[in-house]
């Protein structure tokens, strides 16, 4: 069979390689988004998912839109092709192009439809704590996620579990989920299955606000949750007053009640004023749990522990040494 590859972030350069190896697929096209400048000196880089297709001499085509562009309509009919695959590739899909393959466009898509319809579903999910996830495939149609559900296929989110962690479990599931569906389709055998349209949830394009968390506001479970939610961007970050202090490493333990004795510094603008008897904890005070980590409490009285952090103002560091070095911010 013949398929052409819409996809353009770094792992679907992993799950190329794996499809490379079934004999039964033709891949007789890449399309991947343009080449972007990137780093401080811009230069242009190609995408992985190119990288790889012209290691295996497979044709590659980045047309800057879609939406009537004849000629690369063109070059997908002369293909004949029998199926258009395509994963976070970052452009919608005009009908004249679904319409092109025999069989269709299959779409793979990182959760159980139609949960976590849209663009992020990954960050989505490990950002609601949930501890399991689902690749599905499904045809596609003119509105986003909403084809019919091909196959579905049950992944794991372990509680220290990132983004990156996920995707690279995709990685080993999703080239045998793509292939028997692609497979199954052309021997007739796979049926498929309406989403229930009345229970779809929605996910957004991640932003740089996504980030911002709030010890005073939130759980400690909520914001490391959070942190494994949004790397490689945008991580997450708080502010001391006006000053953005990005939290590069943190983890989260429930720690024994009562906790042990330790001195605690209160940080603008909560500084310890009183407490709760448990321990005088309130949200915003940091503790030294021992030489090498602070923790923080939350707006839960949880206690969120803090590695390592990078100060707008200056390099990253350990949590010790940022506290050493800024006490005109802690009472």
């Amino acid at each position: 069979m013949k398929i052409a590859f819409f996809w353009t972030p770094s792992f679907a350069a992993d799950i190329l390689s794996g499809i490379l190896t079934y004999d039964d697929i033709e891949v007789s096209l890449v399309v991947s988004q343009p080449d972007k400048p990137v780093g401080r000196k811009k230069e242009l880089t190609i995408t992985p998912v190119k990288k790889i297709a012209q290691e295996h001499a497979i044709e590659v085509q980045q047309p800057i839109r879609l939406k009537d562009n004849t000629d690369f309509e063109t070059t997908l009919r002369d293909l004949e092709l029998d199926f258009i695959v395509v994963v976070a590739y970052g452009k919608i899909i005009p009908q004249s192009i679904l319409s092109i393959p025999k069989h269709g466009c299959i779409n793979l898509h990182g959760s159980i439809l139609p949960l976590y319809r849209g663009a992020s579903p990954v960050q989505s999910a490990i950002a609601d704590g949930r501890c399991e996830t689902w690749l599905t495939t499904m045809y596609m149609n003119a509105r986003m996620d909403e084809g019919d559900v091909l196959k579905i296929a049950k992944i794991d989110v372990d509680k220290d579990d990132t983004s990156p962690d996920i995707f690279q479990k995709f990685t080993r599931v999703w080239p045998d989920l793509l292939c028997s569906t692609l497979t199954d389709i052309i021997a007739g055998t796979l049926s498929w299955t309406p989403q229930e349209h009345d229970q779809a949830s929605y996910c957004h394009m991640i932003q740089k606000i996504d980030g911002e968390v709030s010890f005073s506001e939130e759980n400690a479970n909520q914001i490391y949750d959070k942190f494994r939610a949004f790397q490689p961007w945008p991580w997450v970050y708080t502010y001391i007053g006006d000053k953005k202090l990005g939290l590069e490493s943190i983890s989260f333990e429930t720690l024994p009640r009562p906790l042990p004795d330790r001195r605690g510094v209160g940080v603008a603008p909560s500084p310890l004023l009183g407490g709760d008897r448990e321990g005088g904890l309130v949200p915003w005070l940091f503790l030294k749990i021992n030489k090498r980590t602070y923790g923080v409490v939350c707006a839960d009285k949880e206690i969120l522990l803090l590695h390592q952090v990078k100060p707008e103002w200056k390099k990253s560091m350990d949590i010790v040494s940022f506290v050493n070095g800024n006490r005109e911010l802690f009472q």
